[in-house]
């Protein structure tokens, strides 16, 4: 009899997890959040850019990393280094990840609202709001551990983030080449830090909508 409830509780705790992990991600690779913190973050110091010129490289990067028809990046800047073919065949490793990520997210997302719609038309909630509060302090759990681990050995964590997608050797650079400069570690940190906060709060969206659904499923008819 409670087949069916936690089936769907486990279907939405794993679809919302990711859902939220995936959406955190996606924030910060819209436009505005390398707008606002690439120059902060010593580029202009460390590629003596200007401030228009450095957002204007760093956007295109991060159109190049999140488009597959993105155009290459320039070889040469302001008569300088620009971007090399190392740094370009990671950035296409880059990319495959992201637009990986973006699909599992996509159908993570359709599977939750099907799950959710078959529950709303049983009048069965039950399995739905539980499942919403897992995913919620199951990726808030994920958050916190992974910051615990980042600000015990930031530089270790990072290494070990890489390793899981990139080939060993395939992502470090020399201090010089322009994607170091462009996006220092201050800029990993902020990145880090602001992933963190937006995927504790839609962490925290699921746990009360979880909650929300607790109460409305006690006032539906059951089927």
């Amino acid at each position: 009899m409670n087949a069916a409830p936690n089936r769907r509780h486990a279907l939405v705790a794993v679809a919302a997890t990711i859902v939220a992990l995936g959406l955190s991600v996606a924030i910060l690779l819209m436009p505005w959040f390398t707008y606002v913190a690439v120059p902060p973050s010593g580029a202009m110091e460390l590629t003596g850019l200007s401030e228009s010129d450095v957002r204007e490289v760093a956007e295109q990067v991060r159109y190049f990393v999140t488009h597959a028809d993105a155009p290459s990046l320039p070889a040469t800047i302001q008569d300088g280094p620009g971007f090399d073919e190392a740094t370009v065949a990671h950035l296409v490793d880059v990319r495959n990840v992201i637009i990986t990520a973006r699909w599992i997210t996509l159908l993570a997302t359709i599977l939750l609202g099907v799950v959710a719609a078959e529950a709303l038309s049983r009048g069965e909630l039950k399995g739905v709001s539980g499942g919403l509060r897992t995913a919620g302090w199951t990726a808030a759990g994920l958050v916190v551990l992974m910051g615990i681990i980042g600000m015990t050995d930031f530089d270790g964590f990072f290494s070990a983030f890489h390793g899981v997608f990139f080939t060993a050797g395939t992502w470090t650079f020399p201090y010089d080449a322009m994607i170091i400069r462009v996006f220092p570690l201050r800029f990993w940190a902020v990145a880090a830090s602001s992933w963190a906060v937006a995927a504790l709060l839609l962490s925290a969206m699921l746990v009360l909508a979880g909650v929300v659904g607790r109460r409305v499923s006690r006032d539906l008819p059951v089927n």
